[in-house]
């Protein structure tokens, strides 16, 4: 099942999408239904068509929980890092833009805007210090995200050559995180252990990877970081990029060149891209860029 959150004469309600057509809910939003654990087909709605709809972001939580350094390819197209448990890191919930909104190159926010397609996952049951052999029930779906990022506040160096990362300000700005139109099941989407992962910027293949190359799998990140937080249903979790990145291609900023097998080699984003984010089972989010 897929769904989503839309606008309709300026309110946010909850819908289930099928094809070309949505049952839209008098539930107001996603959000809401999560934590209420509300059926969204057995709630008060109709069945519309999906072009007359607006589709927002269909969570808006109000910090979103990431994951960095996951991938081993990511891990080779940089500085090296030792990686002995997962980077965690938050992001505004105000970051979240709508689908189909596109992102703004804002100069003196950034001059090396850069792409991270990552498998979000949906939490759709609290926990706390969850078990790894337990961790997937308490998920609810997924979503494909991007973690857009500003490059050159991410790595600074110090004085002695040594780098260091700043995941503040270079992973929080207006528009830095895209959620596509829907979210789907867990049951629908089945095993997380090997889905395909793409990226193509303006027709050009940039990322191609599959979740098995991950360093820590999502129920390895969920123990992790229910460890320190508790999370509760509508929570999102980033789960990191694979490499293809315009960071591997940047040697002022430690990128060591490599290009995945079957890509182009990549750059940072300039107005005119089109982004295309896409992984197996789970979705497709499509945005633009502009200055």
């Amino acid at each position: 099942m897929r769904l989503a959150s839309v606008v309709v004469g300026g309110e946010r309600w909850a819908a289930v999408v099928e094809g070309d057509r949505a049952f839209v809910t008098e539930v107001p939003g996603l959000d809401a239904a999560l934590a209420a654990s509300i059926d969204l087909m057995s709630a008060p709605g109709e069945w519309r068509r999906l072009a007359d709809l607006q589709l927002d972001a269909p969570l808006r939580p109000p910090v979103v929980f990431c994951a960095g350094q996951n991938y081993r390819d990511h891990l080779a197209e940089k500085a090296p890092v030792e990686v002995d448990e997962p980077e965690f890191f938050l992001k505004a919930g105000q970051t979240i833009a709508a689908p189909d909104d596109p992102v703004l190159i804002e100069r003196d926010v950034t001059e090396k805007l850069d792409y991270e397609t990552e498998l979000g996952v949906v939490i759709g049951r609290r926990g706390r210090r969850v078990n790894p052999s337990n961790a997937l029930e308490h998920v609810f779906g997924y979503v494909v995200l991007n973690d857009l990022t500003a490059r050159d506040r991410q790595v600074k160096f110090s004085a002695d050559g040594h780098t260091t990362l700043s995941l503040g300000t270079s992973k929080n700005f207006d528009g830095s995180t895209r959620l596509a139109p829907c979210v789907t099941t867990a049951d629908e989407v089945g095993d997380t252990r090997d889905l395909a992962l793409t990226t193509r910027v303006s027709g050009e293949l940039r990322q191609s990877n599959t979740t098995a190359n991950m360093l820590f799998d999502v129920a390895s990140l969920i123990s992790f970081v229910s460890r320190l937080l508790t999370l509760r249903p509508g929570v999102v979790l980033a789960t990191g990029t694979p490499g293809g990145t315009g960071w591997g291609q940047d040697p002022e900023l430690g990128g060591t060149g490599v290009t995945p097998e079957g890509c182009e080699p990549a750059r940072y984003l300039e107005p005119g891209d089109t982004v295309e984010s896409e992984i197996e089972r789970v979705g497709r989010l499509t945005f633009e860029v502009v200055e």
